[in-house]
């Protein structure tokens, strides 16, 4: 599975969070993946938290300074459960994901990592899924859990909570972790994540 055995834990995030890129390309050559411009870092926001406390001039410093700096833009939008995303946007896959990990990795290593919950990239994907049906265009999520240190595919159909297009996410599980995503295994981890903001 890229750099490890399909059954390995990666032993951090940059680990499991690189192997998006080449599983992107991989779909996207297949026709079956069209990446967007956005994704996001969604974490319980810590008032306390100095760092968090000034988030903006600190993810200003990180994305746009220094030799891995990249143009991402971003903004910051708090949801009614009380969480906080950061919505990046880049037309550029590759630097969005480092963008991606670069937030989520500056606010674990300033107190936060107890804080995040999910990294979300947002693609759109093109195929027949195990009931027969042809999907096109369709809006999906690829979904990392700090916690878990792995991926799952979200499809959600509506705003509802429940409202989710398995079949869908079923072929997509099967084919990320065919070209080398790390899967999240229990598929009562997949958890749902209505309201995405982008």
């Amino acid at each position: 599975m890229g750099l490890f055995s399909r059954n390995k834990t990666p032993k951090n995030d940059w680990a499991a969070m690189s192997t998006v890129v080449k599983v992107e390309e991989k779909l996207q050559a297949l026709g079956e993946i069209t990446p967007a411009r956005r994704a996001g870092v969604i974490y319980r926001n810590d008032e306390e938290n100095q760092f968090q406390n000034k988030i903006k001039i600190q993810l200003n410093n990180v994305l746009y300074d220094g030799p891995g700096a990249t143009k991402t833009s971003f903004e910051i939008t708090d949801d009614d459960r009380g969480m906080r995303w950061i919505i990046l946007e880049d037309g550029n896959f590759n630097d969005l994901v480092s963008s991606v990990f670069t937030v989520g990795n500056a606010i674990g290593m300033n107190d936060g990592a107890g804080n995040l919950l999910a990294a979300v990239f947002e693609l759109y994907f093109t195929g027949e899924v195990e009931d027969n049906t042809y999907r096109s265009g369709l809006r999906t999520y690829w979904i990392y859990r700090y916690d878990r240190k792995a991926f799952y595919p979200f499809v959600p159909t509506g705003d509802k909570e429940g409202e989710r297009d398995r079949p869908t996410e079923a072929r997509l599980g099967q084919d990320l972790r065919k070209h080398g995503l790390i899967i999240e295994k229990s598929l009562t981890e997949w958890m749902g994540l209505w309201g995405i903001p982008f």
